[in-house]
C-alpha cells in the first residue's frame, strides 16, 4: 500500500505558517535540546537543527510520515527521529529547553499535546514553547445540512471541519472565550461568555476556533492548514437580536469539552 502522506503536503506548501514558525525556531533553537512534537515529515525538526540546536527529538507516530522523518538522521547525527505516543511513553532522559508543538484542533485546549506539554513541564519548569499562545473564540449559529435528510443532531454532538464549507447560519459576531499560555501549565477552562445575537431565530450549535500566536504578537490568519473549526450542538434556543446570551464553557481532562446557556 503506497504512503498516504496527502495533509504532511498541504503542511508543507502553507508557506506563511512554515515561515512563521521557522522565524520563531531560529531566534531560539540554538544550543538548546529541542522536541518537535507531531514532527510529521520533519520541517519543524530540520529548521531547528539548521539554527543549530544541540540536539533535536522528533517524535511521530503516523507509520507513513515516520519514515520521511529518520531521513534527517542521513544529514544530522544530532537528530533523534522517535515512534513514540508522547501523550503516554516514556520520554528521553534528556529533558527539552525548546518544544515546537504545531497546533492542530478548531479548539486548541482539546488538542491532546496539550497533556504532553503539561507533563513535560512538570519535568522541566522554564522550557520554552512554541507556539507562544492561542485564542479561542465561539460564535452562536444555526447548524443546518444540505441533503434533506429528514434529521436533528442530538444536543452535544459535534463535528471537526478542515477548509470545508459549514451549513451554518451566523447568529452572532464571534467572542474571545479564553486564551492559552503555552509559556505555563494549562489548565482547566471554565468560563462565561456573554454574546448579542444580531439577528432574531434559532441558534442550535456553537462554533469554535482558534488563532495561533507564533511567538509575540504573530498572529496567524485563519487560511489554509489553520481554517479548522469545531461545530457543537446545543439544545435549540431562541435568539433575539440584541438581547445578550450567557454561555458556560468549561473543559477538564476527565471530562472533556461541556457548552450550555446559563
Amino acid at each position: 500500500m503506497p504512503a498516504d502522506v496527502g495533509f504532511h503536503w498541504v503542511m508543507l506548501n502553507d508557506y506563511d505558517r512554515n515561515a512563521a514558525y521557522r522565524a520563531a525556531i531560529s531566534r531560539i533553537a540554538s544550543g538548546r535540546i529541542v522536541y518537535d512534537l507531531g514532527a510529521g515529515v520533519g520541517p519543524m525538526s530540520y529548521y531547528a537543527l539548521t539554527a543549530g540546536a544541540r540536539r533535536v527529538y522528533g517524535f511521530e507516530v503516523d507509520p507513513d510520515a515516520y519514515p520521511y522523518l529518520t531521513r534527517l538522521t542521513r544529514t544530522f547525527p544530532n537528530f533523534r527521529a522517535l515512534r513514540t505516543d508522547v501523550t503516554r511513553e516514556r520520554l528521553p532522559r534528556e529533558a527539552p529547553e525548546l518544544v515546537v508543538c504545531e497546533m492542530w484542533s478548531a479548539w486548541l485546549t482539546e488538542w491532546p499535546m496539550i497533556k504532553t506539554l503539561n507533563r513535560i513541564r512538570r519535568r522541566a519548569a522554564g522550557v520554552r514553547v512554541i507556539p507562544a499562545r492561542a485564542y479561542h473564540c465561539v460564535q452562536l449559529v444555526q447548524a443546518r445540512h444540505r441533503a434533506e435528510l429528514p434529521i436533528e443532531f442530538a444536543a452535544h454532538a459535534e463535528a471537526t471541519l478542515f477548509n470545508d464549507a459549514c451549513a451554518v447560519g451566523e447568529m452572532s459576531l464571534p467572542a474571545l472565550a479564553c486564551k492559552t499560555d503555552f509559556q505555563r501549565l494549562v489548565g482547566p477552562v471554565d468560563v462565561g461568555v456573554e454574546i448579542t445575537p444580531l439577528t432574531t431565530g434559532t441558534v442550535n450549535a456553537v462554533r469554535l476556533y482558534s488563532y495561533e500566536e507564533v511567538s509575540a504578537g504573530l498572529i496567524l490568519p485563519r487560511l489554509q492548514t489553520r481554517a479548522d473549526e469545531l461545530v457543537r450542538w446545543l439544545p435549540p434556543m431562541r435568539a433575539r437580536r440584541g438581547r445578550p446570551i450567557r454561555l458556560r464553557i468549561r473543559h477538564r481532562w476527565d471530562s472533556g469539552l461541556r457548552i450550555w446557556a446559563e
